[in-house]
């Protein structure tokens, strides 16, 4: 019995040995690694992405600006270049190569002020890698045109025009159109689809000239801009300070037979610095490629014009100079109709995407629509 006690003793302390070197082989091999990935780290540093690149780039710059407040763009001159030389001299960042794989990297950031606040925007060139502003894609994929569908410049600006032009954009989730790049160089977009958007009159107020609750067609006053504006602050608002800015919109009244097109008539009385708003009419005239779409009254305006939509009508901005109560909408043909404000009809809204905004991706078809950052 002894000799049987002692074998099961000695079988117990042998497999507790080898459970002991076992652990004692893992713990060592995992320390073996542990050293050799600090050394790696050590002497190569761990690379980052080019988007991470720029974030770095943005945040050292914002620092480097809180702490030299002299150098911060103002009103009288918008826009700084910070050199990302710069921020390595003065060790806000380390050198450009120690952080990702491309030796061949530069960088600078430009610093941007409107309105009492500022904007940082990193601009990388590598061999593999380069920063783009949209602006600059849009025009290198859409050539100026003279003829046919595509981007046209009109009294300044660049407008898109056409059955189908490539100026499809993905914003917010959501599908919109590149109607043009205004003045200041804002990229002014409108909805696509119709089936998200709200619906309801332009204005119901009571009209002195009417008798009755016909509404008033004073868009700065209107039903339709303050829908728009809450519109605005449940959907669109969390983009304000970094994609979206406000901008001046058209507002005045167009009679049905004026033919100027260039923004003379409406754009004499502009509502400034709005998040949001509702296309002017003369913007919907000159989308259409017909040379018979001249003024309100052209029924060939529905013609060769991207922005017709067959699912619903849709509210312009401009209100009709024949009466107080009268607004120019978009039928379901995409002809141009008129009718008192306290009718109903689509808010098809317009954005302004800021003029500094990045490509992100896309080439601007239905199915690759443009993105950006």
């Amino acid at each position: 019995m002894s000799n049987l006690t002692y074998t099961i003793k000695e079988m117990f302390r042998n497999v507790n040995k080898q459970k002991i070197i076992f652990l004692a082989s893992i713990i060592f091999v995992m320390i073996i690694i542990i050293v050799v990935i600090s050394i790696v780290v050590k002497v190569m540093g761990i690379k980052i992405s080019y988007s991470e690149l720029e974030q770095t780039l943005a945040t050292a710059t914002e620092k480097y600006m809180n702490e030299h407040p002299s150098e911060l763009p103002t009103e009288n001159n918008p826009a700084v270049v910070i050199n990302a030389t710069t921020l390595v001299e003065n060790k806000y960042i380390k050198e450009i190569g120690k952080l990702v794989k491309d030796n061949s990297c530069t960088a600078n950031v430009n610093v941007y002020y409107e309105k009492g606040k500022y904007q940082y925007q990193p601009y990388v060139t590598c061999n593999s890698f380069k920063t783009e502003n949209f602006i600059d894609t849009l025009k290198s994929q859409n050539e100026i045109s003279s003829f046919g569908e595509g981007l046209y410049e009109i009294n300044g600006e660049l407008v898109f025009r056409g059955q189908n032009p490539n100026n499809y954009l993905k914003f917010a989730d959501e599908l919109w159109r590149i109607v043009k790049v205004n003045k200041e160089g804002q990229f002014l977009i409108i909805k696509n689809d119709l089936e998200s958007t709200y619906y309801g009159t332009w204005d119901d107020r009571y009209n002195t000239e009417a008798g009755t609750q016909k509404g008033v067609n004073n868009y700065s006053l209107s039903r339709a801009l303050s829908t728009i504006k809450t519109v605005f602050q449940e959907k669109y608002s969390s983009y304000l300070t970094t994609l979206l800015s406000t901008y001046n919109v058209c507002a005045e009244k167009r009679g049905e037979t004026d033919i100027k097109n260039d923004g003379s008539i409406e754009c004499n009385k502009t509502l400034n610095n709005q998040y949001i708003g509702l296309l002017p009419l003369y913007d919907y005239i000159n989308a259409s490629l017909d040379e018979l779409c001249t003024n309100a009254s052209s029924k060939e305006c529905q013609n060769y014009n991207y922005l017709v939509n067959s699912k619903d009508k849709w509210w312009t901005a401009t209100g009709n100079t024949k009466n107080t109560f009268n607004v120019y909408y978009i039928n379901y043909y995409g002809q141009i109709t008129t009718d008192e404000a306290a009718a109903s009809a689509n808010y098809r809204y317009v954005l302004a995407l800021n003029k500094n905004v990045l490509y992100k991706s896309g080439s601007g078809t239905s199915a690759d629509p443009y993105e950006v950052r």
